[in-house]
């Protein structure tokens, strides 16, 4: 609590000392302007007890690394895992880097409130890998969930979205159990919702996932179905961003 309230003294007193001086704003050189996008970051926390504590831990770490890359104007969106359906109330978050007060040129007082923002979103989002109170996890509904995200990447359309899933990749409910293979769909599963229409629109958004396995060949089969579900719902997807434990998790991962 005492580093917290020191760090916002800080930020506070020097955003008044730039405020005091003229903001200290030049214009931007042209090799620093981005016309890319700004970035949707939809960050997805698996909290079920198949996540062992070092692992929260890891996507706690994750998330403070990622964090690091958001600029001006760009969304985050964080949501919980659901643990039996779409009838549950999503445990959900979502904030925008404040943007530039002038787009052509650097105000000293947006560093300080970008600064500002990833910290306290740092601060805010350690809940979302807590390791505390899971003990009455009734599921993990993975698929239900991508529903959710489906409609944080419609609702942004200008926006590029990048897609995190901190999970095991584990479905677990009563439509279909994974943990052990112990019931996985049948052959066709895939092609017979997308032909219903009951998949989630998630096209054009980079999907990355940490925290699931690939090294048995119970993993391996769990993977497989991950790869032909994400290509039939339009996402950008592939192996090199289904990983265990990740290292860091690129500004651009899809790039």
């Amino acid at each position: 609590m005492a580093s917290n309230t020191l760090r916002s003294g800080l930020l506070l007193a020097l955003a008044a000392l730039v405020t005091g001086c003229g903001g200290g704003d030049r214009p931007i050189p042209p090799e620093l302007l981005d016309d890319r996008p700004s970035e949707l970051l939809v960050l997805v926390y698996d909290r079920s007890t198949s996540i062992q504590a070092h692992e929260l831990e890891h996507y706690r770490e994750l998330t403070r690394d990622r964090l690091r890359d958001l600029r001006h104007g760009d969304r985050i969106v964080a949501l919980e895992i659901l643990q039996r359906s779409l009838e549950e109330d999503p445990r959900r978050w979502s904030q925008q880097v404040p943007a530039r007060e002038f787009t052509d040129r650097i105000m000293q007082r947006d560093s300080v409130n970008r600064a500002r923002f990833i910290q306290d979103a740092r601060d805010y989002l350690s809940r979302y890998t807590d390791t505390e109170n899971r003990e009455a996890y009734l599921g993990t509904d993975i698929l239900s969930t991508l529903h959710l995200v489906a409609a944080e990447v419609n609702a942004h359309r200008d926006h590029r979205a990048t897609v995190v899933l901190f999970s095991d990749m584990l479905q677990a409910n009563d439509l279909m159990n994974m943990e052990g293979l112990v019931r996985m769909p049948p052959a066709g599963w895939v092609a017979r919702q997308k032909e219903l229409g009951t998949l989630p629109d998630l096209s054009a958004a980079c999907v990355v996932v940490v925290g699931a396995r690939v090294d048995t060949p119970a993993s391996q089969r769990v993977r497989s179905f991950w790869e032909e579900y994400f290509e039939a719902t339009g996402a950008n997807f592939n192996g090199r961003n289904y990983q265990h434990r990740a290292v860091l998790i690129p500004e651009e991962p899809c790039g």
